[in-house]
C-alpha cells in the first residue's frame, strides 16, 4: 500500500486487485484500476491500454506498427542511446522531478506530485527509466509497480532545442525507452505493461495524438475502476468536505 498523509486525512492507495492490509491505519482507501467497482465506494471508470509481456520478445514487437518498429530499430542502432532503470529510485527522485517539471512548464501541464512519488518509493512500488545520449537525459518515465503490472505514471521529454532533427531524436528515444522498459519489466517478472490511460474523448487533437501514439505499440483496451472508500469517521467526514472545496475552486 502507498500511504499518503493528506492535509486532513491519511490515504492508502492500492493498485489493480490488491487488497489493503487489515491494519492499514488510513482514513481513506484509494483503489486504483480495480476490475470491478468496490461496494459503497465512489467509483469512476478508467480506460487504458495494456501490452501483454508474457509473450516472447518478437511476438510483442510484431504487434507494433511498421513506423514504430522502424523508429525503435533506428534508435537502437544509430542514435547512440543508453537506458537506465531502477526500482530503488530514492536517490534520483529530485533529478526526475526537476526534469519532468521543466517539461511540464513547456507544455502547460501540472508539475509532478513529489509527495506521491516519495510515498510510492517508500512503499517500493516506484520505478524510474531514462534514455540518454552522451550523458544528456532525453526522456524520463516513472512507473507504479504492483503485483505483475507496471503502469506508466509520468513521461517527460527534453525539447529545449527546437531543431527538427533533435526533436525527431527525442521522439525516437521515447519510443525506444518504452520498448526497453517493456523488456526490463518482463525480465524482472512483470506480465503487463499498462500505458496509464486512454482519453475517451478524442475531439481534442492533442488527446487524439497521444492515444494514437500508444496504439502504435498494439495492445488491448481494458476498462477498470478507480474507487474511493472512506474507512474511518474522519474519512467519511473529510471526503465530502474535500469534494466541496475542489468544486468551489473549480467554479
Amino acid at each position: 500500500m502507498i500511504r499518503i498523509d493528506g492535509r486532513g486525512a491519511v490515504y492508502g492507495e492500492v493498485w489493480f486487485d490488491e487488497e489493503p492490509p487489515p491494519d492499514a491505519g488510513v482514513d481513506i482507501v484509494l483503489f486504483r484500476q480495480r476490475h470491478a467497482p468496490v461496494p459503497g465506494a465512489r467509483t469512476t471508470p478508467f480506460l487504458s491500454l495494456l501490452t501483454d509481456l508474457t509473450d516472447e520478445r518478437d511476438a510483442i514487437a510484431d504487434r507494433f506498427n511498421e513506423t514504430c518498429r522502424y523508429q525503435i530499430r533506428r534508435a537502437d542502432t544509430k542514435d547512440g542511446l543508453s537506458a537506465d532503470f531502477t526500482a530503488e529510485p530514492e536517490g534520483r527522485l529530485a533529478e526526475f522531478g526537476a526534469f519532468y517539471d521543466a517539461f511540464a512548464r513547456q507544455r502547460s501541464l501540472a508539475p509532478c506530485d513529489r509527495r506521491w512519488l516519495a510515498a510510492a518509493c517508500k512503499a517500493r512500488e516506484l520505478a524510474l527509466a531514462a534514455a540518454s545520449r552522451d550523458g544528456e537525459p532525453l526522456v524520463w518515465h516513472a512507473y507504479v509497480m504492483a503485483g505483475k503490472t507496471a503502469q506508466l505514471q509520468y513521461t517527460g521529454s527534453c525539447f529545449r532545442d527546437q531543431d527538427k532533427a533533435y526533436r525527431a531524436l527525442v521522439g525516437r528515444a521515447n519510443r525506444w525507452l518504452h520498448w526497453k522498459s517493456m523488456l526490463w519489466f518482463k525480465e524482472i517478472g512483470s506480465s503487463r505493461y499498462d500505458w496509464g490511460g486512454l482519453f475517451e474523448n478524442e475531439s481534442v487533437p492533442e488527446r487524439a495524438g497521444i492515444n494514437e501514439f500508444k496504439r502504435t505499440f498494439g495492445g488491448r483496451q481494458e476498462r477498470s475502476y478507480n474507487c474511493t472508500l472512506p474507512v474511518t469517521l474522519r474519512g467519511r467526514i473529510y471526503v465530502p468536505l474535500r469534494d466541496a472545496w475542489r468544486h468551489a475552486r473549480g467554479a
